[in-house]
């Protein structure tokens, strides 16, 4: 039996030469495109395009967010608008509401003012008139008995010494022919009465008593305090066997003057003293306070006057 040639040839001539041209024309286009290969960039060409691709996935972001903010600052202002839309159907519903009241008003019958009583300055009598006993400032009158009822409220500190002297001018015609009593009232905050004499009752205009009034009536002068309570006052005067009252303010009372005068009045009919009022310091500027004093006075048989000098 014949063996086989086993020998082999790993390269031939014919390779060998294929293996060389290969070799040689990859190294001939090494150095052709070698100048172009140095110019295509530096070697941190790669690093930067790695940093813009960031910065440009940053700047997509940011563009994302802002655009979203600008979606949600869409959707409030057509809340916005909503609202506002509201509010000018609702202030349309008032102004609607506003012009129908005005015209119903328009429509209403006005009634007539009632008429107000017109302040009377009474003038001071020229000199004591037939058949008067004297008269106390300008207040004239033919009883021999008073009460003196003066107002102690904290508002006559400004007429301390008007309200002195005008108490003393009523007592200087008085003499043992008369008989008086004074009380100083005021609200501390309930009322408080300051009588003279201390027990009640009248006294004999004699000089003795009229010297303790006088230094009475200065002892007054230095507890001016609180309000005004005249109501209490006067009911408290009426009670004394005495047949005129003189009450002696600067202020409106504290209760409704309307109502102490239909009260005193009422009361009044069966007593029918006198009741002079004596309107102290600037009662020109308190109309309500001349009206009370004017009023009381008038439908009690007294007469009005104001001190201001």
């Amino acid at each position: 039996m014949r063996r086989p040639n086993r020998e082999t040839s790993v390269f031939t001539t014919s390779a060998i030469d294929l293996f060389a041209s290969a070799l040689g024309a990859f190294i001939l286009l090494v150095m052709i495109l070698f100048p172009y290969y140095r110019n295509a960039g530096s070697d941190d060409a790669f690093s930067r395009t790695q940093e813009i691709q960031e910065l440009r996935r940053l700047a997509s972001g940011e563009i994302a967010k802002m655009l979203s903010d600008q979606q949600v600052s869409q959707s409030e202002v057509q809340d916005m608008n909503e609202a506002n839309r509201g509010i000018e159907a609702e202030i349309s519903r008032i102004r609607k509401e506003m012009a129908d009241i005005k015209t119903q008003l328009a429509e209403e019958p006005v009634k007539e003012p009632e008429p107000v009583e017109e302040i009377i300055e009474e003038p001071e009598p020229e000199a004591l008139t037939a058949g008067v006993e004297f008269s106390i400032l300008g207040l004239a009158t033919k009883k021999k008995s008073f009460v003196i009822v003066v107002d102690m409220s904290g508002s006559m500190l400004s007429y301390t010494d008007l309200m002195v002297k005008s108490v003393l001018e009523v007592l200087e015609p008085l003499d043992e022919s008369n008989e008086f009593a004074i009380i100083g009232y005021q609200g501390n905050p309930s009322p408080v009465i300051w009588n003279f004499p201390e027990g009640g009752g009248l006294l004999q205009g004699t000089e003795g008593n009229l010297d303790s009034a006088r230094n009475f009536i200065q002892s007054l002068a230095r507890r001016f305090a609180g309000s005004t309570p005249t109501h209490y006052a006067i009911l408290s005067a009426m009670q004394y066997p005495a047949d005129t009252i003189i009450l002696m303010s600067d202020g409106e009372p504290d209760n409704a003057p309307g109502f102490i005068v239909q009260d005193i009045t009422s009361l009044n009919r069966r007593e029918s003293k006198e009741i002079h009022t004596v309107a102290i310091g600037d009662y020109t500027q308190n109309r309500g306070l001349v009206m009370f004093l004017q009023t009381l006075a008038r439908q009690n048989g007294g007469d009005f006057v104001g001190v201001s000098r």
